[in-house]
């Protein structure tokens, strides 16, 4: 039987994909400096959302943050390789850490920020925590998906964060998804 050279054939690279930034905080007051960090460390930022009580949607970050959350996302003006997700969520652990402050005793972070990337068929957030659903990447960083892009919309998991259901969010990503398809073209 003839030995077949399957390896270089079948190994391709990704397409670059268009990375965003979920910024949620107590303090509307911080996140211009947010955005500055965001900036000189990850990548320039371009279009944004609205911003949304996030509180409506989840209270998992008001204790931490000291009160009523609100959030927005931020696109990065141009595209990457999604391999970038590690290194973007490893600067942004570092930029959270500038807003931290202390509460009975223990750190709490008055910013949260979660990078995440979205392509032609999924959006992908990057996280620290593992769970049943997330992949291990390297140096602490997990990549989950959250939503499947398919038949013209998006599809969410029993994971979804309900703000990613929202359709103002997915009005947001849909808009970030067809800027990823003109830059990912040219």
């Amino acid at each position: 039987m003839p030995v077949m050279n399957l390896s270089t054939e079948r190994l391709q690279e990704s397409r670059p994909a268009k990375f965003f930034f979920a910024i949620a905080s107590g303090k509307q007051e911080y996140l211009p400096e947010v955005e500055k960090l965001l900036s000189e460390k990850c990548c320039p930022l371009g279009p944004r959302s609205e911003l949304y009580r996030f509180s409506d949607f989840s209270g998992y970050y008001d204790s931490e943050t000291g009160g009523e959350v609100w959030k927005y996302l931020v696109c990065a003006e141009g595209i990457m390789p999604p391999e970038e997700i590690v290194r973007i969520k490893l600067r942004v652990e570092e930029i959270q850490k500038q807003f931290l402050v202390e509460r009975d005793g223990k750190p709490c972070r008055e910013v949260n920020i979660d990078p995440g990337y979205i392509n032609g068929w999924q959006v992908v957030l990057a996280t620290v925590k593992n769970f049943t659903q997330r992949i291990y990447l390297c140096k602490g960083v997990y990549a989950e998906t959250t939503l499947l892009y398919q038949k013209g919309k998006f599809q969410s998991f029993p994971w979804t964060y309900a703000d990613y259901e929202s359709i103002p969010v997915q009005d947001f990503l849909k808009r970030a998804r067809d800027e990823w398809s003109r830059q990912s073209e040219s």
